[in-house]
């Protein structure tokens, strides 16, 4: 049986952040769910000439291609972070998508910062 102290900072790091998008509690990333999940992985994709990234990370999770990303296929997935932003309390991503400063790291920033006594 895997433990919480089994797994690396990342993998923490990237459960944590994909219980706080997944809204709804269904265990899958969908539409928007996804779109924000996808702003913390940014930090590990390379971008080309004009900034776009040059791996959709979204295609790439989604191993049966159903349009969604369960956490099986998240952990299944192999993502590369820089190793500061993989902190399992989420502050260094916090920080990351604060100095992004543009709406879409905005409101990613603004899921993983909702109290979880206070979520639905």
């Amino acid at each position: 049986m895997t433990t919480a102290n089994d797994v690396s900072p990342l993998t923490q790091m990237l459960n944590n952040a994909f219980t706080k998008f997944d809204r709804n509690g269904d265990g899958k990333l969908i539409g928007q769910e996804l779109e924000n999940f996808n702003q913390i992985l940014m930090t590990g994709v390379a971008v080309d000439d004009s900034g776009r990234p040059k791996v959709d990370m979204k295609q790439r999770l989604d191993h049966d291609a159903d349009g969604a990303v369960g956490r099986d296929e998240m952990n299944s997935t192999g993502i590369l972070m820089p190793t500061e932003m993989t902190d399992p309390s989420l502050t260094s991503l916090l920080n990351y998508l604060h100095a992004k400063n543009d709406p879409a790291a905005l409101q990613a920033a603004a899921i993983l910062e909702l109290d979880d006594s206070t979520e639905s």
